[in-house]
């Protein structure tokens, strides 16, 4: 039996790992910019709205995937500093895409419906403008690191 669980699970290591990354290029490298250049700003972020909590549950869910793998490769073959490092990775993946899910995302989210009613009464608020690129800096932080640890998952496999 074990003999076939272990294939399964190194097969399920590399898929996770390469959806992982192809998720992260195929948004950030090719879907954004299309409707970024095809869409005016008000439809952009509605749609933008709409694909991050699917985004990040994608991330969640093959880093799952991941870790499980980890771990019956883990129980067949016995604990290795490669196995180790794709656990750490994968858990690391898992915690940035949660975070981004949730908080980051519903807060980034308000504090840019209040920065478009500010910019419609004519004053923004310096603060909660800084605040909000700082979310998105984060944001674009996190999805680098996501991106980065894949690369090295993809590696590992």
């Amino acid at each position: 039996m074990s003999l076939l669980i272990e294939p399964i699970a190194q097969y399920l290591h590399a898929l996770a790992a390469a959806i992982l990354v192809g998720k992260v290029v195929l948004l950030s490298f090719v879907v954004a910019p299309i409707l970024a250049k095809q869409l005016g700003p008000e439809q952009f972020g509605t749609v933008v709205r709409q694909l991050f909590p699917a985004y990040y549950l994608l991330g969640m869910s093959v880093a799952v995937a991941g870790l499980l793998s980890v771990t019956a490769l883990g129980i067949m073959r016995g604990l290795s500093p490669s196995l180790l490092l794709a656990g750490g990775i994968w858990l690391a993946v898992f915690s940035a895409e949660s975070y981004c899910r949730s908080p980051l995302t519903p807060q980034s989210n308000a504090m840019r419906d209040r920065l478009k009613a500010q910019e419609r009464e004519g004053s923004v608020d310096p603060v909660l403008k800084a605040a909000w690129d700082r979310l998105h800096q984060r944001s674009l932080y996190l999805n680098s690191l996501v991106l980065l640890g894949g690369l090295w998952l993809v590696g590992l496999s």
